[in-house]
């Protein structure tokens, strides 16, 4: 095989492994959530009203979400009291949902939190397909640009060999 052939081969592999690397890097400090959109449950448990008029937040109820676009947010208030989340009315022993359909932050009133709020995140999904283009979209470039850089450093050691020779 011709050297220069060889050459690109390994600069297209390694970029590929540097976008690897770097990509899931991002994914995993990002906290992207890595599945398809479905339906997730809140409940609000009994005596949540009397813990939050006491000042004691629910240990069953989060302070903040994360959710990606499509999920559907259906929240079960278990408690005996009616509670409200942002646009939700949610009765005693019923329940509500919200979809979610568009990638932002969100802060909520919420009557089931010591501090009246609940931060929700929404995202964009991240599937397998997704990252594997985004592997191959950053791979091949940086390949590339490994593969132009190598070309430069490899004709100038060889020209001062033969100067060395000479």
């Amino acid at each position: 095989m011709n050297f220069s052939i060889k050459r690109i081969i390994i600069s297209i592999v390694l970029g590929l492994v540097v976008a690897g690397i770097t990509t899931e890097l991002a994914y995993f400090l990002l906290k992207k959530e890595n599945r398809e959109p479905g339906i997730i449950e809140l409940i609000i448990p009994a005596g949540t009203g009397e813990l939050v008029r006491a000042g004691q937040a629910s240990p069953d109820v989060p302070r903040d979400m994360r959710f990606v676009v499509g999920d559907t947010l259906r929240v079960i208030n278990q408690d005996d009291e009616n509670h409200q989340l942002g646009p939700l009315w949610i009765p005693a022993e019923t329940s509500a949902s919200l979809k979610l359909e568009s990638e932002e932050n969100m802060i909520f009133e919420c009557s089931f939190q010591t501090g009246n709020y609940l931060g929700i995140t929404v995202q964009e999904p991240v599937t397998w397909s997704t990252r594997i283009s985004g592997i191959f979209f950053a791979g091949f470039p940086l390949g590339a640009i490994f593969a132009v850089y190598s070309g430069l450093v490899g004709p100038q050691k060889k020209k001062e060999k033969n100067e060395a020779a000479a």
